[in-house]
């Protein structure tokens, strides 16, 4: 589903600049975004837009954007500098690359918003949607964000944990979740699935959002 990036990138260039959004330095990122925007003569949003994981799964690649981390780890000062390089001043990329970073998926076709669901990191799936995340996208096992969002409610008990809540855990390091069984208050992964179906496309997903779940929760564990 990804686009052909701007500019070519080494691939120790992508790296740096994905353990500093993965480690949430934000300084670093700066530094090595100008410095890398200085030598390609070109803007950032072209960096940002061009950094893409795209080794081999079967060699540790993950095919995971530089928005993936932040994502998936609740990083919103990272999340929300990504996002400003992206779509904010002279940044020479149409709405087409802009959408296609923001949407990109990634080897299990998951996107930037499939990882901040499952995790529930309601701010930065805001931020995401905010700035063009399609929240219908389905990754490889056929899930929404919604569906991973509702999944961060299951119990880890039950048979078949799906693929998707190791890849994050492993790849990206995100904690467990915390507080959720609150007496009284709304868990984190509700919050995500409210917000996400009272948002503008959330009307579309709303009917499906509960129906399905066991059978797609089954496909998934492959």
């Amino acid at each position: 589903m990804s686009t052909k990036t701007p500019v070519t990138l080494t691939v120790d260039a992508i790296d740096d600049l994905i353990y500093d959004a993965r480690a949430g330095d934000l300084d670093s990122l700066k530094s090595d975004l100008a410095a890398l925007s200085t030598q390609h003569s070109c803007p950032q949003a072209w960096i940002v837009a061009s950094a893409i994981d795209s080794e081999p799964e079967e060699e540790g690649g993950t095919g995971s954007c530089l928005l993936h981390f932040p994502a998936a780890n609740g990083n919103e000062d990272i999340l929300n500098f990504l996002l400003g390089v992206l779509t904010q001043g002279e940044t020479q990329l149409d709405q087409a690359q802009v959408a296609a970073v923001v949407n990109h998926r990634n080897h299990s076709g998951n996107t930037a918003l499939h990882w901040a669901a499952l995790n529930t990191h309601l701010e930065c799936v805001k931020a995401l949607v905010g700035a063009g995340a399609d929240i219908s996208i389905k990754n490889d096992a056929g899930l929404d964000a919604v569906f991973l969002a509702e999944r961060a409610d299951w119990t880890t008990e039950e048979q078949g944990e799906e693929q998707e809540q190791d890849e994050v855990e492993v790849e990206v390091g995100a904690e467990a979740q915390e507080g959720e069984g609150d007496a009284g208050k709304m868990s984190k992964g509700r919050q995500v699935v409210e917000w996400l179906l009272s948002s503008e496309k959330g009307g579309e997903l709303e009917t499906g959002a509960g129906e399905n779940a066991p059978a797609a929760a089954e496909g998934s564990t492959q």
